[in-house]
């Protein structure tokens, strides 16, 4: 049995040896369905080791340092945590980073997975973020209907081993197939750290996110996170590696007021350290900056179009203002309404 925390140890995964002794060849309620085509994607960044991987847009996020888990729609990740549960069937896309630089330690993995009842295939190699790595796919039944499908393709680079899983219950491995190769294919492994430069910095290097109303680049060592829209009609959210710097771009309704009103009315609200006038997407775009913390200040930007504010708002940690101020303003010069 496996202590990574890929796989719990619970009394319907310890019963799996004996269900897949007994009914492996002859298991049945899979759903046939039809092949789900990529679409649109969202980056993920790993703000400890550095990674990074795009996951398709719209599934539920959990993540922390060293482990990240992506699943088409919620309440999925419990079916992996529960399999026999009152939970949906779904699939899954996930990265953990194991510390080992033994070679030896994927194939520990996996013989741990086969002990547990898991049918696993043999070996074959890949190509993964310019690397090569080796992939296993594998089965697990637990009733004779609920019955898993993945594969893990592990990938070594210097002292730590990349675990990517693709899964799926039911038919929906089969059908998220083209899903799960679209979003390897965009994995990276972290770049070299440039010696004397703090890594909680902006990267100089720039990612895209395109919503529905609006896009825009930003540092690709942000992340997105899932944030209540409330009443906007559009709202993302990018956290740096510091997680009290960020982007944020609400959309919500004008209501026939001009931009000029609509920065009037919010301007009161803060005490404003600086205030100022920009053009951003060919707009009017007033702007105040007040501070949002000991050690955090915050800019927010006014738009209307289209009956519609534009508001970003950006985060920066006050003693490195120049560092994250050079970045920002590439991000707001990239921005495009739709």
């Amino acid at each position: 049995m496996t202590t990574n925390g890929r796989y719990p140890a619970s009394a319907a995964l310890t019963f799996c040896t004996l269900l897949l002794s007994l009914c492996i060849a002859g298991c049945g309620g899979e759903k046939k369905m039809e092949p789900v085509k990529p679409g649109e994607m969202d980056a993920y960044r790993d703000p400890g080791f550095g990674y990074s991987i795009q996951y398709p847009k719209g599934w539920m996020t959990n993540a922390e340092v060293g482990r990240a888990g992506f699943y088409s729609a919620q309440e999925v990740d419990k079916k992996f945590l529960d399999p026999t549960g009152q939970f949906p069937d779904g699939v899954m896309i996930g990265v953990t980073v194991i510390r080992s630089s033994s070679p030896d330690t994927a194939k520990k993995i996996v013989d741990e997975m086969v002990k547990s009842g898991f049918v696993v295939t043999r070996p074959e190699s890949v190509s993964v973020g310019g690397k090569t790595g080796v992939r296993y796919g594998y089965t697990g039944l637990y009733t004779k209907t609920i019955k898993e499908t993945g594969q893990h393709i592990y990938v070594a680079s210097d002292t730590v081993l990349y675990d990517i899983r693709c899964a799926g219950f039911g038919g929906y491995f089969d059908a998220y197939k083209a899903v799960f190769d679209a979003s390897i294919a965009t994995f990276q492994l972290p770049k070299a750290a440039v010696p004397g430069k703090d890594p909680t910095l902006p990267s100089e290097t720039m990612a895209e996110q395109n919503g529905k109303l609006f896009s825009l680049q930003y540092p690709d060592n942000f992340n997105g996170i899932s944030v209540p829209k409330g009443t906007n009609e559009e709202v993302i959210e990018l956290r740096g590696v510091r997680q009290d710097c960020s982007i944020r771009v609400e959309v919500f309704g004008a209501k026939g007021l001009t931009v000029e009103k609509v920065f009037d009315q919010n301007k009161g609200k803060f005490k404003a350290t600086a205030t100022g006038k920009a053009t951003v997407a060919g707009l009017p775009a007033p702007w105040l900056t007040y501070p949002a913390g000991p050690n955090v200040d915050r800019r927010f930007y006014f738009m209307v179009k289209n009956d519609k504010v534009f508001r970003v708002t950006m985060d920066w940690y006050r003693p490195q203002r120049e560092e994250y101020l050079k970045a920002y303003d590439r991000t707001i010069n990239s921005l495009k309404i739709k």
